[in-house]
């Protein structure tokens, strides 16, 4: 999976998300703005939302994990004072336990082979009442019809980054065994019931369980 990452992200470094401006207006508010607290991003990428997280509250400390190092290099090269670790598919977070108030993970759990411990860890390293904000792509009932009658193999290309696919339900579903109780969805990019992708706000409630 490394070795895949590393030459996923060559040429893309520096490059701006091609989601950012349907994603950020949506997601901008769910930032916490006025306190001094630990955020997380899980999946950091390139760092480029990061930098948009800090002009949203620059007092916060900040952590952003990735896989590839080329893209934490650029991000570390990009952005002072934030703490950038790399991190293995169905690895245990750098992290202490309940060290996270807030984590931030977009477009990141439909490329995770160990979908149960990417929750169980966030579910870990997040305080209790700590939020996580979540966006992947969004597969319901109607919009998998039509990927299935006139865009499959494109969809569903073998040689493609995303190696899982989420209905509303099932995303639920991976929270509430992390103890990670959602609080509101919302979805983004075209409209509904054909979105781009889905967006969950769940807060932490319980340990762990998975």
């Amino acid at each position: 999976m490394k070795t895949f990452y590393e030459r996923y992200w060559q040429g893309r470094t520096g490059t701006k998300l091609k989601d950012f401006d349907l994603k950020w207006p949506k997601l901008r508010r769910y930032i916490p703005s006025t306190k001094e607290i630990v955020i997380l991003d899980f999946g950091c990428g390139n760092g480029k939302i990061i930098k948009e997280m800090m002009s949203v509250n620059p007092k916060a400390k900040i952590i952003g994990l990735d896989v590839s190092e080329s893209a934490l290099k650029v991000a570390s090269e990009l952005l002072h004072g934030v703490e950038f670790r790399r991190i293995v598919d169905g690895g245990r977070f750098p992290i202490a336990d309940g060290a996270v108030d807030f984590i931030f993970t977009s477009e990141v759990i439909e490329h995770v082979y160990d979908v149960r411990n990417a929750f169980s860890e966030m579910s870990r390293v997040l305080r209790l009442g700590g939020r996580i904000l979540l966006t992947t792509p969004y597969h319901g009932f109607l919009k998998n019809i039509l990927i299935v009658l006139f865009n499959f193999e494109k969809h569903f290309d073998p040689t493609g980054p995303h190696v899982r696919f989420f209905t509303k339900k099932s995303l639920v579903s991976c929270f509430r065994k992390a103890g990670l109780e959602p609080h509101e969805h919302g979805y983004f990019g075209r409209f509904y019931p054909f979105p781009h992708c889905i967006f969950v706000v769940a807060e932490k409630v319980a340990s762990n369980a998975i």
